[in-house]
């Protein structure tokens, strides 16, 4: 199901730059399509940080079995950086849409 939906947003996120690029979409449409681009960005940078920071529940001590440990998950402390890299990453492809858009829109309003 994860999948489905992941794959929706791909489709949506192509249709957006296709927009954004067209050389036959107008100023307005571009900016829609900018602005859409730029929402879903700020989804996805959100859900990231919210999964990867996620702390894992506490462990009921009535469920636990007499004489077994509890074992307590390590924290290696590499998300952080996972997270800071996937937002430098989406906020650069941001930057790489908005100037091709921007080149292509001084091109064809020219003419």
């Amino acid at each position: 199901m994860v999948f489905f939906g992941v794959l929706i947003g791909i489709v949506l996120l192509g249709a957006m730059v296709y927009l954004a690029l067209d050389k036959k979409s107008t100023f307005q449409i571009r900016l829609a399509s900018l602005g859409a681009i730029a929402l879903m960005l700020i989804t996805v940078i959100i859900c990231i940080s919210v999964v990867l920071s996620e702390r894992p529940a506490p462990v009921d001590p009535s469920t636990l079995i007499v004489g077994a440990p509890v074992e307590k998950p390590e924290d290696d402390g590499s998300k952080g950086y996972i997270v800071v890299f996937m937002i430098l990453f989406f906020l650069a492809l941001f930057i790489l849409i908005v100037v091709f858009t921007m080149k292509e829109h001084k091109k064809y309003d020219k003419k």
